[in-house]
């Protein structure tokens, strides 16, 4: 797999998995602390948890299909 195509990836899904994110854990995370600002801190932190273990994944997945000499 090319060098900087997962991060393409990451950058290209990360608006996606952010409104995901943000649409099933920010109403509940807004009724918690009562600001949309932390509710958006937090699911931006989630996004980018997410986005790294899923670019992990994928580069771990990459590496046993596309590895040369096996």
């Amino acid at each position: 797999m090319k060098t900087g195509l997962p991060i393409i990836a990451g950058i290209a899904w990360s608006p996606i998995i952010w409104i995901v994110v943000l649409a099933t854990l920010g109403p509940g995370l807004f009724s918690l602390t009562g600001s949309w600002f932390v509710a958006q801190a937090v699911t931006i932190v989630i996004t980018v948890l997410l986005i790294s273990l899923l670019l992990r994944a994928f580069l771990r997945i990459g590496s046993k299909f596309y590895s040369e000499g096996k």
